[in-house]
């Protein structure tokens, strides 16, 4: 079966980045189909390549760096001589893309950057990642994801109440600014009137944007701080049952859902007696009861239990049953690459399927300069006029979506997070809704704290939107939905299998009559398999997807992200795959269908755990016992209480530390390999140490000598800080009645200016007179 072209097909990309935010991007935008050229010195290469996680370098390059430069080519150039320079610049007049994520300056140095570089390709889409921005404080500290963890807050939704502030066990910060840059490249090639622009992102904005819905109660919620719940904390403003249960032989995940009825099922008295307004404020008793009940069974009588009467809930599982399940392998998320010389690597294949097609590649991460024929070649052929930019010049005030109307019948977070980027970028988003309920997360209560009547979650992820209400069960209302489409250039949803094509609005269907449409659908767990009917709730993909074995020390349990990551990461790679798609559209007038699930998104999220797992004979992932940051790095990596705070320690030379903090014990550890192989008993004599002195004390030391490390705030001490104010990523939003929403703003810089819109989220079918032009 022959499959259309991939989206990005004849865009060439130039990836001057390395470690694992701009590479991230990279891959990305490889898996869609672009052709991707790494820019690496010549001998050492990315300096991904030697940063080994668990020790683990596979022909001569880390399985990190194998992992997330896949499908991609390297060309050696020493930017510092003069001709590789040249050929560089040659190089830069037959492309489309270029990213970077130097510190501020590096390629202004090199004369590399925007400003000069456009003035040799003025249609190119320049892409930048910084640490913490361009200005400010912390303008020049090191992007790291700990550390932008650290400093942005989200360390201390992990974990209970008593615990420290606890890190995600991965590296989610990079991966969400590699997401974000993505958006605004893809945004930029899918602009109806294309031109050259420059995208901006920095992980510390990232890290605030993943957290969008905790800021914008924080703001509303008299500034209080986010209270992990003392026991089985999954989510610091939801209340329960929300969280992980032990059960008889494992572990239990249960979702939101009515108390009452969740106690009548399992037959636990005890909860009937607590109101619904009681949920938060007494969430820990309530956590309490429900244990020492689930606790009398296995774990697959209560699943079989609660899934009859669709209460939600899932196992937890680890990578060792998630493989050998059913629904893992209807995915076949799994591929194999390989290099020249046979040396092979197991790894995931991106999340995103594009026209039914899942997006293999068999390419594996190259070797140093393995493409400098290539380029050579490359550089002989004639380059497009410097002048061209593929259409009339637009306005560069103009944001990249202005002009494309997208149709949304997606609920909750996942499909709304996706709808809301877009309509940042420009696109006007028109919500179709209940005509009685509206979106259920209008109702969906985060802490106790409401705006206008529906929920802070509502407001923050809906703002710049129109709502529209129809019912879908009359064929009046599916009459006027075909005549909205008709005018769309995208529609989406995050209904379950099955539910748009029983409204007949499913892509088989649209696309018979509107040719040219960009569909869009996010699913829980794909379209087949065991799992495909299950809702798709974020706790419960982490739990399926073995992502709650990575936060917090050994012997804590299973322990969730205390952010909505999952449905956050499907929106947006469903917004990469329509960008890609109407990137497409713009050159070829081809329609397409987008499908993305939490599932995939899940592991994509694990792509370098879950590829060490298969290189390594499938040993299971283990948590350090104290100080756990991420299992697969070694000390020092971690969060270290001080005498008056945490200090975060990134990677760095146990010996320098030792000897810059007077730390004599730590001299006897003197082969790197035993940094990870000795992490708890060098965790252990570090955080003895650390707690002798204030935090500031260490990052005098450690800053000077370009230490990664730094302070870790909690939301007050980093909304008060001048490093979060230079950023201005906060806004006010005014409703017409006068009440004021103050929320976050787009992580994505255009020109260099913060994208901002003081539209609030639409009062339900609040935009109805649109219909009357249909």
């Amino acid at each position: 079966m022959s499959h259309p072209p991939l989206p990005l097909e004849g865009i060439l990309v130039l990836e001057f980045s390395q470690y694992l935010a701009g590479p991230y991007c990279g891959l990305r935008l490889a898996d869609l189909g672009a052709e991707v050229i790494k820019i690496e010195r010549p001998g050492s290469g990315d300096a991904c390549r030697q940063l080994a996680t668990k020790n683990m370098i596979v022909d001569g390059d880390s399985l990190v760096f194998h992992t997330i430069n896949r499908n991609k080519k390297s060309f050696a150039a020493n930017l510092k001589d003069p001709s590789d320079l040249a050929k560089v610049k040659e190089l830069i007049t037959r492309a489309d893309v270029i990213t970077h994520n130097f510190r501020p300056g590096v390629m202004e140095k090199i004369g590399l950057d925007w400003e000069t570089v456009r003035q040799i390709n003025p249609r190119l889409v320049y892409g930048e990642v910084s640490g913490y921005g361009k200005s400010g404080p912390w303008r020049d500290f090191p992007g790291q994801d700990l550390l932008a963890q650290s400093r942005s807050g989200l360390t201390w939704l992990n974990g209970n109440a008593d615990n420290p502030p606890t890190p995600f066990g991965l590296a989610i910060a990079d991966m969400i600014c590699g997401t974000h840059l993505a958006q605004g490249i893809l945004a930029a090639l899918a602009n109806k009137s294309p031109q050259g622009c420059r995208i901006e992102v920095s992980l510390l904005e990232s890290i605030i944007d993943l957290q969008f819905e905790l800021f914008t109660t924080y703001f509303h919620n008299g500034q209080q701080l986010p209270v992990r719940a003392k026991k089985g904390n999954a989510h610091p403003y939801l209340g329960s049952p929300y969280g992980i249960y032990e059960t008889a032989d494992s572990y239990l995940a249960i979702a939101m859902c009515d108390l009452q009825k969740l106690g009548r099922v399992i037959g636990c008295e005890g909860v009937k007696r607590f109101a619904k307004a009681e949920e938060f404020s007494r969430r820990t008793e309530i956590y309490e009861i429900l244990s020492s009940c689930l606790s009398q069974k296995p774990t697959a009588a209560w699943l079989a239990l609660l899934d009859k009467e669709d209460l939600w809930c899932a196992d937890v599982l680890d990578y060792e049953r998630l493989f050998k399940h059913e629904a893992f392998e209807v995915l076949h998320m799994k591929q194999t690459v390989k290099r020249d010389g046979g040396v092979a690597v197991d790894t995931t294949r991106c999340p995103i399927r594009i026209d039914r097609r899942r997006l293999f590649s068999d390419t594996a991460a190259p070797r140093i300069g393995a493409d400098n024929a290539y380029v050579e070649s490359l550089l002989a052929r004639k380059p497009a006029s410097p002048t061209e930019t593929n259409g009339a010049k637009a306005n560069e005030a103009t944001l990249p979506l202005a002009g494309i109307k997208i149709v949304d019948f997606s609920q909750f977070l996942s499909g709304p997070s996706a709808s809301l980027r877009l309509a940042d970028l420009g696109a006007e988003v028109i919500k179709v809704e209940h005509p009685t309920r509206g979106d259920l997360c209008r109702s969906l209560y985060v802490s106790d704290t409401e705006i206008e009547g529906e929920s802070t979650l509502f407001h923050a992820i809906n703002r710049n939107k129109k709502s529209v209400s129809l019912d879908l069960n009359s064929p009046a209302g599916i009459e006027k939905v075909l005549r909205l489409i008709e005018g769309a250039d995208v529609v989406m949803s995050n209904f379950r299998p099955g539910v748009m094509q029983r409204f007949g609005l499913d892509y088989e269907t649209l696309k018979q009559r509107f040719p040219q449409l960009v569909y869009g659908q996010i699913s829980g767990y794909g379209t087949e398999g065991p799992w495909r009917d299950k809702p798709g709730q974020d706790l419960l993909v982490q739990a399926l997807s073995g992502l709650t074995q990575f936060t917090g020390n050994r012997d804590s349990g299973p322990v969730p992200f205390g952010v909505a990551a999952v449905d956050i990461l499907a929106g947006a790679q469903l917004a990469q795959g329509l960008l890609a798609c109407l990137a497409r559209k713009n050159r070829t007038g081809q329609g397409g269908i987008v499908e993305v699930n939490m599932l995939e998104s899940s592991l994509d999220l694990q792509f370098e755990p879950l590829t060490i797992y298969w290189q390594d004979g499938g040993q299971p992932v283990e948590r350090s016992a104290t100080h756990n940051a991420h299992p697969l790095v070694g000390a020092p990596y971690g969060v270290y209480q001080t005498s008056d705070g945490y200090l975060a320690l990134a990677m760095a030379n146990i010996l320098q530390i030792g000897e810059l903090i007077g730390c004599a014990p730590l001299s006897e550890y003197t082969d790197p390999k035993s940094w990870f192989a000795q992490r708890d008993a060098i965790k252990a004599i570090l955080a003895s140490h650390l707690k002798a002195q204030s935090t500031q004390h260490w990052l005098d030391i450690l800053q000077p000598a370009d230490i990664w490390c730094s302070e870790v705030l909690d939301y007050k001490g980093f909304t008060e800080s001048e490093a979060y104010r230079v950023l201005g990523l906060e806004q006010s939003i005014h409703y017409d009645n006068k009440s004021t929403l103050h929320t976050t703003c787009c992580p994505i810089r255009l020109n260099g200016k913060v994208i901002r819109n003081k539209t609030p989220a639409p009062r339900l079918g609040q935009h109805q007179c649109l219909l009357n032009y249909l």
